[in-house]
């Protein structure tokens, strides 16, 4: 195993916080420091410059026999040759199949953020940077529904505090543009895809980095403007903390998951947050959250009870909530075998749940957890995976690829390894032939009927869409396994699309079929909309106009 360098070159951190006098606005940050102004500073002036790389996919490794078990990791790859580079603290999974990589700006005296485009089947590496002067590092993101990606908020250059950005990147030119500003800056802000394809903003350090905004703004990427919601709208007080974990519900609710004990529930039709359960670990700071197949249960695993210095202990607890039930409780699932926090879940093709990488506690960077995790929904069990080989702790990043494997990138603690990425193969990829789809539509609308060929068609037992993830700071914002109801005649599969944008909103997803073994298909992206026109529209950028 490789022994890294843990010193931390760059610390994001925002410390705890606690109601300001002003509801309407924003929440005071409580334990502030000096160190947490010279960040971006840091960033800008002493990083060097992103060299353009093209890297070479790992060669390909011998399959241990351990595989089908605990599954393979492939030797890490360089993004680029050398620093200056980015780093994948930010990752958005494209319908295009290439995975986008966002940093913060490393030039000298550069003011914008570095980008990069990895198609991973190829290991080709696209510069994709910024050409506009705006910082986009510990932003927003969301996959719209026309396919476009909306990075929501930014850092100023003059010291942590928030900006109004909404900068939209094209997945077919690979082209940024400038979108509205928000009405409110926000920085660590998280945002939801509702069923619609409106995308909810909350949370966020505002422009004097002091505070964190509660007030809730909506964006509606037809028009390309945003609105500000009523104040009934608003955070509750008891909730004020950066990046919450948001879940979109079967019946059109948002459900808040962490980090603080009492989680609530937002109907966004009648702008109204309700308490709805207590965690029974308490607070859990920088643990990730995954709504899992089924989409009505809700998980939270590992965390710190303290936020300051980076966390400090760390658990391999994971609790769970049935938002269904008539009392929805939170109640302990299986623990995992090695407390951390930082880690990222993954939901796979099979509908299991990785979780990759994190902390041990101690720090944003100490103790790293090598080893991944696997967990079972059926069995609700925790089963240890392979370990890979560089550390994936705060501002690490990991995706599940169309083609059923997982990268895994991030973590800028300084070590020279914090460039690269490695990519995993999950067990169900060593046990047999995958089935294959042969045919399938690249459109479809809510509730329609459609055909699926494949010659294994006859053992298949699942089908679903997988929505491609978009995450940082182990806050995968909308990855969601949507289960389709299927029969299968002759070698031909019958699926029906979702109900409605409530069970998967608009957008593109990913199809899988899997077997009898539990292997999947590779799995091809489909657009799903409400109507055929409706999936064509939009595919240019937003005007600019300034904001307050």
């Amino acid at each position: 195993m490789e022994t890294e360098d843990t010193t931390v070159h760059v610390r994001h951190t925002i410390s705890l916080l606690r109601p300001s006098t002003d509801s309407n606005h924003a929440v005071l940050l409580n334990g502030w420091k000096p160190l947490f102004f010279i960040v971006t500073i840091f960033c800008v002036f002493l990083m060097p410059a992103f060299i353009v790389a093209q890297t070479k996919p790992a060669e390909k490794a011998s399959v241990p026999s351990t595989a089908a078990t605990i599954g393979q990791w492939a030797s890490p790859v360089y993004f680029c040759p050398k620093e200056p580079c980015v780093v994948g603290g930010n990752a958005v999974v494209l319908h295009t199949g290439s995975v986008l990589f966002y940093y913060y700006p490393v030039l000298p005296g550069g003011l914008n953020s570095q980008a990069l485009l990895l198609d991973p089947l190829t290991g080709v590496v696209t510069d994709v940077a910024l050409t506009i002067p705006r910082d986009i590092f510990c932003s927003g993101v969301t996959v719209l529904a026309n396919g476009q990606v909306a990075v929501t908020g930014g850092v100023l250059t003059s010291g942590n505090h928030g900006d109004t950005y909404t900068t939209i990147f094209d997945p077919l030119t690979s082209a940024w543009s400038v979108g509205q500003d928000m009405y409110y800056s926000r920085w660590y802000p998280s945002g939801v895809e509702l069923s619609d394809g409106t995308v909810l903003e909350m949370s966020g350090v505002d422009s004097t980095g002091k505070y964190v905004q509660t007030v809730l703004e909506s964006y509606n990427y037809t028009t390309g403007a945003w609105t500000v919601l009523p104040t009934s709208a608003n955070l509750p007080s008891s909730v004020p903390y950066a990046y919450p974990r948001l879940s979109l519900l079967p019946g059109g609710s948002v459900f808040m998951s962490s980090p603080a004990p009492t989680t609530y529930l937002f109907n966004p039709v009648t702008n109204i947050w309700s308490p709805m359960g207590t965690v029974n670990y308490g607070f859990r700071f920088f643990a990730p959250h995954v709504l899992l197949p089924g989409l009505e249960k809700v998980m939270v695993a590992g965390g710190s009870p303290t936020y300051d210095d980076g966390g400090t202990t760390a658990t391999n607890t994971a609790e769970i909530i049935d938002t269904s039930a008539l009392t929805p409780v939170w109640t302990y699932t299986g623990a995992m075998t090695y407390p951390r926090y930082n880690e990222n879940l993954v939901l796979l093709a099979d509908g299991t749940v990785l979780a990759v990488g994190g902390g041990g506690g101690g720090g944003q960077f100490t103790n790293p957890v090598y080893t991944a995790e696997l967990y079972d929904p059926t069995t609700a069990q925790w089963s240890v995976m392979a370990a890979q080989a560089i550390q994936r702790t705060y501002h690490s990043t990991a995706v599940l690829l169309p083609d059923g494997r997982v990268v895994s990138s991030g973590s800028n603690n300084g070590a020279p390894t914090q460039i690269t990425y490695e990519i995993y193969s999950p067990p169900y990829l060593f046990k047999g032939d995958r089935p294959v789809i042969e045919s399938a539509p690249t459109t479809l609308t809510y509730g329609a009927t459609f055909t699926i060929t494949a010659k294994q068609a006859g053992g298949i037992t699942r089908v679903a869409l997988l929505r491609p993830g978009a995450t940082t700071h182990a806050d995968d914002f909308d990855q969601r396994y949507v289960d389709l109801t299927f029969t299968v005649d002759k070698g031909i599969i019958q699926a029906t699309a979702p109900a409605n944008g409530n069970v998967a909103p608009p957008g593109y997803y990913m199809l899988v079929i899997v077997s009898s073994n539990g292997v999947p298909s590779v799995m091809p992206f489909l657009q799903l909309s409400a109507s055929t026109t409706s999936a064509e529209r939009q595919k240019g950028s937003v005007p600019a106009q300034a904001k307050k």
